[in-house]
């Protein structure tokens, strides 16, 4: 895992006002206005079909340019001032904390102002006659319960059909935002499943809605014309709704199904990008909060297992509580020591500069081979090391591991020099008997190791190779474990802090 920090922009801070970000930006602000013209373009079309079946292609321009009066002219100056506020964002001139009500509530006052626009535009289409303007090849006024009719059902569309599609606009102003400027929304108070609900609930009743009233209200031809055209209207406005209802659904959706796929594959840099005040918005911030926990978890990961074996880090990161210690764990473990011979000598004729290197290389070399026979180095001493196998971690065969990795580490350290110098020699002592590893420590600075006096045994008989003249050494307990063969039998030696004598083999050869 890389762990390149994210960058966050901090609520109370400005955008920056660099230019080639601020000019895309202001490109999507511009798609609002598209977006807010949708509802134009549907009684366009509406009014288009309708004329084209009835012959009535020459009142077409009116109806249009009283509706681009309204639904362009009137919804535009609405949309500037809603808008206007993201456009002094991306100028720098306020914060984002100032501008994310406007976003969270846009869809909303977007409806709003819709309303405001349609609502005059219907009344005055329906009573055009009686201000001598002709929008209707009918002689007649339309009959009351239409007239309610289609002001309730055509205002509750084009509210909701606008609250859809700048839903949707928004999760692409939202998406933008987030990677050019590093900001996110965090205020939750909407309930996408509500808004769908309603939608669903009126689109379902529109068209009933609308051809009661044409029956109520007219007869004959002008009742086929009026349902007609309703007919026509709710189609349309139906396919319309769905479009944009899936649309903001599916975006979002689409992002966290991905986000999660990256994450799986081990990514804890990715960060949605949160779109909405809704469920779905707060899912995303979860997610950036989740991904956040991961990204640190493994930044401890990797961290502390520079300091201890990583499959160390591992199982305390898995198994601590809420103070950062592991559980106590008794079992049956081989615990071996090593010791670099001659080390002391080397020290005095070298600069600790080189003693270091030469420390690094032969860490270097015997670290790997303990690990890849499944045992844990558990701390440093100095020239040497203590190792254990089977505890933390689980062993299979760990007497008969400890006994192959002690002779493969006598093997590579035979292969050649360290950092320039002879080969260093090694002395291993290994034994194998009860032991608990346990967290010991203060609040503040905390260390797991081994104790018991199986440790205590497995460190006097590395010392024991000085008297046999040896460079590793087991006692009969990991033999028999291990059910080695190519080991010889010392005799029974006293063992400094061990009350009864040790029987010790020699392992390989001498």
């Amino acid at each position: 895992m890389t762990n390149a920090p994210i960058r966050y922009i901090p609520a109370d801070m400005t955008a920056s006002t660099d230019a080639a970000p601020r000019t895309a930006t202001q490109a999507v602000i511009g798609r609002y206005y598209l977006a807010m013209a949708v509802p134009f373009a549907i009684d366009a079309i509406t009014l288009l079909v309708f004329g084209a079946m009835h012959r009535e292609l020459h009142l077409l321009p009116a109806n249009v340019a009283m509706s681009a009066a309204f639904l362009l002219g009137g919804v535009g100056i609405g949309a500037y001032f809603l808008i206007r506020p993201v456009s002094k964002f991306i100028a720098g001139e306020i914060s984002f904390a100032d501008i994310e009500d406007t976003l969270t509530s846009l869809p909303r006052r977007s409806a709003m102002v819709m309303a405001i626009s349609y609502v005059p535009m219907v009344a005055l289409r329906m009573l055009s006659r009686r201000f001598g303007i002709e929008l209707d090849a009918m002689q007649e006024d339309p009959g009351a319960p239409d007239l309610i009719a289609s002001f309730i059902v055509g205002t509750g569309f084009n509210v909701l059909l606008i609250f859809f599609v700048v839903s949707a606009y928004l999760d692409q102003l939202c998406e933008h935002l987030f990677r050019t400027r590093d900001v996110n929304l965090h205020v939750f108070h909407g309930r996408f499943r509500r808004k769908v609900t309603v939608a669903l609930l009126f689109m379902s009743f529109a068209g009933v809605i609308l051809l009661s009233a044409d029956i109520a209200s007219y007869s004959g031809a002008r009742l086929d014309r009026e349902a007609t055209m309703d007919v026509v209207a709710t189609i349309v406005g139906t396919l319309f709704m769905v479009f944009w209802i899936n649309h903001a659904l599916s975006r979002p959706v689409a992002r966290l199904d991905l986000g999660m796929r990256q994450v799986a594959k081990g990514d804890y840099q990715v960060r949605l990008p949160v779109t909405s005040d809704d469920e779905m918005g707060h899912a995303a911030g979860r997610f950036n909060e989740m991904v956040e926990g991961l990204s640190e978890r493994e930044y401890l990961r990797d961290t502390f297992g520079k300091y201890v074996s990583k499959s160390v880090a591992t199982a305390i990161l898995d198994n601590r509580d809420r103070a950062g210690r592991i559980a106590d764990t008794t079992a049956e473990a081989t615990l071996m020591f090593t010791d670099i011979e001659g080390f002391t000598g080397l020290s005095e004729r070298l600069a600790p500069a080189e003693v270091a290197s030469i420390l690094n290389a032969y860490l270097g070399a015997v670290v790997p081979v303990i690990q890849r026979h499944g045992g844990v180095v558990n701390s440093f001493i100095g020239d040497g090391l203590f190792a254990s196998f089977n505890l933390p971690l689980p062993c299979d065969n760990h007497a008969a591991a400890a006994i192959a990795a002690a002779m493969e580490i006598q093997q590579v350290l035979d292969a050649g020099p360290f950092a320039g110098h002879a080969a260093l020699r090694t002395r291993i002592g290994i034994n194998t008997g009860a032991v608990i590893g346990v967290t010991i420590g203060t609040e503040n600075r905390l260390n797991y190791t081994l104790l018991g006096d199986a440790v205590n045994v497995a460190s006097r008989v590395e010392q024991l190779n000085k008297q046999f003249a040896t460079r590793i050494l087991a006692t009969e307990s990991t033999v028999r474990s291990a059910r080695a063969t190519d080991c010889e039998r010392l005799g029974t030696t006293d063992v400094r802090g061990h009350e009864d004598d040790v029987v010790v083999y020699r392992v390989g050869p001498a």
